[in-house]
């Protein structure tokens, strides 16, 4: 028996048991604790969207404040102010029931000086890639509007995915460039319901899909390993002993 243990292939053999249940310990509660954030975003995400729409003077009172819009993401708002159809950009690869198309951005102002992206929702693609898309252009009128409030920033989420529409009689789509960027507040909002119906979205950005995913099966896999690896050894062990005898 102390040869099956102590022999220098046998501690090599621990060693790296040990190593291996490590190993699979370390991935398992990183999947966990992915699961459980996760979890937790998901549960305020059905929270926000089931609580009452914030008022044009609620929204307003928390626009400056990152921890109270975290707090609020997915929260429908009501806010009045004008859309600035020369800032306008489409948003590439958005596919809707298995269509390609573009996502409609285009810079709003409200009433209280604050300046942000609002998603207007999924459009069809043109006839061939360079060809613009039919898009409903906003007017400089006031408008209110009903949205989901984004507080994750809008660059990160479609980094690399801009076009600009066309203006100036140009019959191509642009490419989005640096020079065309505006100072905007660190939240966007996706677009429900417009008072002019005709820019209420066919198609809104939706939802983010509300599963837990797969990380409490992933964590609970690692522990399996783990267990391999241990009742593994322990067969080895075994092995050593009858061949000792």
């Amino acid at each position: 028996m102390r040869r099956a243990l102590l022999s220098p292939i046998a501690i090599g053999l621990s060693l790296l048991t040990l190593l291996t249940i490590a190993g699979c310990a370390k991935a398992g509660f990183w999947q966990y604790h992915r699961g459980v954030v996760r979890h937790e975003a998901n549960s305020q995400v059905k929270a926000n969207i089931a609580l009452p729409v914030l008022t044009e003077s609620e929204f307003n009172s928390i626009v400056n404040d990152s921890t109270a819009l975290q707090k609020n993401q997915w929260r429908t708002v009501s806010v009045t102010g004008t859309f600035i159809p020369e800032h306008e950009l489409l948003l590439r690869n958005r596919y809707v029931e298995g269509k390609y198309g573009f996502g409609v951005i285009t810079l709003f102002k409200s009433n209280a000086g604050q300046s942000f992206w609002v998603d207007r929702g999924w459009i069809q693609a043109g006839k061939d890639a360079k060809t613009p898309p039919n898009v409903e252009r906003t007017s400089t009128g006031q408008i209110e509007i009903s949205a989901r409030l984004r507080t994750n920033d809008l660059n990160n989420r479609v980094k690399g995915s801009f076009f600009a529409l066309p203006s100036n009689g140009k019959t191509e789509l642009q490419k989005w460039d640096s020079s065309q960027s505006v100072k905007t507040a660190d939240f966007s909002l996706d677009l429900m319901q417009a008072s002019n119906p005709l820019l209420t979205p066919q198609f809104p950005n939706p939802l983010p899909e509300l599963t837990d995913g797969p990380h409490f099966a992933y964590a609970l896999q690692w522990l399996l390993f783990a267990c391999l690896a241990l009742f593994g050894r322990i067969l080895i062990f075994r092995e050593e002993l009858r061949s000792n005898k």
